[in-house]
């Protein structure tokens, strides 16, 4: 399934869905509960954003920016949805070793310091390419629940959702000039 998502539009969502989690926090006293907290399991903004770096870059390279876009998409489905052990296994064969190590580190250098530590946990303890032997399958195990429960708290959701808004605000003019490539 394909869908055509205009870059203006979805830019203008963005702003809706940002003004209307600043309105429930404030008629919230500051909190915000889970569930409005927008996630690749929405059918949103997130999603479509995806759906469009998916679409534009089917059989080219992405750049960093749209693979962490990506990736931490499908890594917030895996958990939210799925269990994520699908995403550490490669299931799908998108995110192997050395692409959550590359996504990794944008986290990091963007200002995503414990966000880095948990995505990657669960990676480091496997050998790059490799499925965890019977001796380190249980700290696996242990790492790949610590970042599940990590990963499903409101605050964690919520930095997640604003990383997305990170990416976006700053590849605004990136997504813009890549929607007018193709409509030449």
């Amino acid at each position: 399934m394909s869908i055509e998502v205009d870059i203006e539009e979805l830019f203008q969502e963005l702003e809706e869905t940002i003004e209307e989690l600043k309105r429930l926090k404030e008629e919230q006293n500051g909190e915000i509960d889970d569930e409005q907290i927008p996630t690749s399991l929405d059918l949103g903004v997130v999603t479509d954003t995806n759906e469009y770096i998916l679409n534009h870059f089917k059989n080219k390279p992405r750049p960093i920016w749209a693979e962490a876009f990506h990736q931490i998409y499908g890594w917030q489905f895996s958990i939210l949805y799925e269990g994520i052990d699908v995403y550490y296994e490669n299931v799908y064969e998108e995110n192997d070793y050395k692409t959550i190590m590359k996504v990794g580190q944008y986290l990091k250098e963007n200002g995503y310091a414990e966000f880095y530590e948990y995505y990657v946990a669960p990676a480091i303890d496997c050998k790059p390419n490799e499925y965890p032997t019977d001796e380190e399958y249980p700290a696996w195990r242990a790492n790949l629940k610590k970042t599940e429960e990590w990963a499903v708290e409101v605050k964690n959701l919520e930095m997640v959702w604003n990383f997305y808004v990170d990416i976006l605000t700053k590849n605004k003019a990136a997504l813009i000039a890549l929607q007018k490539e193709k409509q030449k």
